[in-house]
């Protein structure tokens, strides 16, 4: 499985280059469609790491907590995933909420002397940057960043959270024609750049849908206050709404809660929420409709071979979207279950016509504060 992975990986990328104390998630397995392709007119500028592989270092920095059954889990996936296809040694370190911890936490970790160090989210960008001028040797890769002025020992992989988004959109707004809704809602964790594109690709996908439909959405103010993000889903939910996306890392674990209790629905984020769930908690992946998903462990083990043989362009951003493969929905039991089956021949037809550049997404990094405003306000119930 290693070898195949590799070759498949070093071929991608002689062609192109790369365009985001809780018990361990149980591992799947990287399959070959799920990796990563790359953009062209890339160039390295580092050397190749010329000891044993099994000496490559690796940490992983965590700036939230993991249990969110989301975004911060699917990066902690990569620990085992690197070790078992790259044979490497990884560490993590689990930094939590609060982002004055997060600069300390880089310090204790280039002390120690890894050759690479990994984070993921914006969370931390202060930090990154700090810890990337004071340490001008160390390697930083961002699997899920948004920075734009970036340091020339950093590179940002940047997921385009819209096109997933969007097929959210298509989602919920299916549903919502199939329940007779005229409105859906979203949640999201906090009022914020990173957060507004999500909203934004799926207020798209649902008026590509039904240019009519309405959308509501609140934020959390937190992306680790569940009983938060419950009372929110609650309170859209009780307003008559029955399809909520949840785009609130460990808070939208209460928005999915408010779903089993209401008898709705909910669509998840960044990783496949109802098959992380479906075990521990089977109520709520039955209310789980889809998941906008990133396959972020793919991505880090795809990255981080370029890194050891010296092949990352540091100092770049580059994005990944539905064409690569980066980023899409969980097409899983539930989501066949849930949504019929026409229903998803139409989502399939979308995301083909997204992969083939033929649907106009807003691009959010270049809105404005009130270009931002007028497309919430504008489909505001």
């Amino acid at each position: 499985m290693k070898r195949k992975i590799i070759k498949f990986l070093t071929l991608c990328f002689a062609v192109t280059t790369l365009l985001s104390s809780c018990s361990s998630p149980e591992q799947e397995e990287v399959k070959q469609e799920n990796v990563p392709q790359a953009t062209e007119n890339a160039v390295s500028n580092e050397t190749k790491f010329e000891g044993d592989q099994s000496e490559y270092k690796v940490a992983i920095m965590i700036p939230g907590n993991l249990g969110d059954k989301s975004f911060f889990d699917a990066a902690f996936e990569s620990v085992e995933l690197l070790k078992s296809e790259l044979g490497i040694n990884v560490d993590y370190v689990e930094a939590g909420a609060d982002s004055s911890k997060y600069y300390p936490t880089y310090v204790d970790i280039c002390e120690k002397g890894y050759d690479l160090i990994l984070t993921i989210s914006s969370n931390g960008d202060d930090a990154l940057v700090q810890i990337a001028e004071e340490f001008p040797e160390q390697k930083f890769i961002n699997l899920d960043g948004e920075l734009a002025d970036i340091p020339p020992n950093v590179y940002i992989i940047a997921p385009r959270n819209n096109e997933m988004s969007y097929l959210a959109g298509v989602v919920a707004a299916l549903k919502a024609q199939e329940i007779g809704d005229d409105k859906v809602g979203f949640i999201g964790g906090m009022d914020i750049l990173g957060i507004n594109e999500f909203l934004v690709g799926y207020i798209e996908g649902v008026q590509s849908v039904d240019e009519n439909m309405k959308v509501a959405a609140s934020y959390v103010g937190s992306f680790a206050d569940t009983a938060k993000g419950k009372e929110n889903a609650l309170l859209m939910y009780d307003s008559g709404l029955s399809i909520v996306f949840a785009a609130a890392g460990q808070s939208g674990l209460g928005v999915i809660d408010a779903a089993v209790q209401k008898n709705k629905f909910v669509i998840g984020i960044d990783s496949d929420q109802a098959e992380a769930l479906k075990e521990s908690q089977p109520e709520m992946s039955e209310v789980i409709i889809t998941s906008a998903i990133k396959n972020i462990p793919q991505e880090a083990v795809f990255i981080v071979d370029k890194a050891i043989k010296g092949e990352v362009n540091y100092g770049q951003k580059e994005l990944f979207g539905i064409a690569e493969n980066a980023v899409g929905i969980a097409e899983n039991e539930f989501y066949e279950k849930l949504l019929n089956e026409d229903d998803r021949k139409k989502v399939e037809e979308i995301k083909n016509q997204i992969i083939d550049g033929k649907v106009d997404i807003t691009d959010t990094s270049v809105l404005s504060q009130e270009e931002l405003e007028t497309i919430r306000s504008n489909a505001r119930p």
